[in-house]
């Protein structure tokens, strides 16, 4: 006897996975910027932007990421991920498509999660 597994859980499966590599991304890219926060401050500043800024970009990412993928909050923590990938795909447009394909590619994976919600296989709050 076989068990096939329906669509809705393949896509409960797939959005699973999407929030536990999207959150990932997340959560290492903020602690990488909290751990070298000096650098942080000095490259938002390259751009122009207030180390105010660089602070909440650091700890939003890593905040959010470990919401996305716990599952708790995920429309409001893949909003504010989204938003902050639209101003990196921004940021690195002008390097070509090698620059902003990855701000692109995260904002995808981000667009799933805001759209699908957490899924089945999440935190109950």
């Amino acid at each position: 006897m076989t068990h096939k597994i329906s669509s809705a859980e393949r896509a409960d499966i797939a959005l699973f996975i999407t929030r536990l590599i999207i959150g990932g991304i997340f959560i290492f890219a903020g602690w990488a910027k909290i751990s070298e926060m000096t650098n942080t401050v000095a490259m938002f500043g390259t751009m122009g932007l207030d180390p105010f800024i660089a602070y909440l970009v650091s700890y939003g990412e890593l905040i959010a990421g470990i919401l996305v993928v716990v599952g708790l909050f995920t429309h409001y923590a893949s909003a504010f991920l989204g938003i902050v990938m639209l101003f990196a795909i921004y940021y690195t447009f002008p390097m070509g498509f090698q620059g902003y394909s990855m701000p692109l590619a995260v904002f995808a994976g981000l667009v799933a999660i805001f759209g699908c919600g957490a899924g089945k296989y999440k935190m109950n709050r």
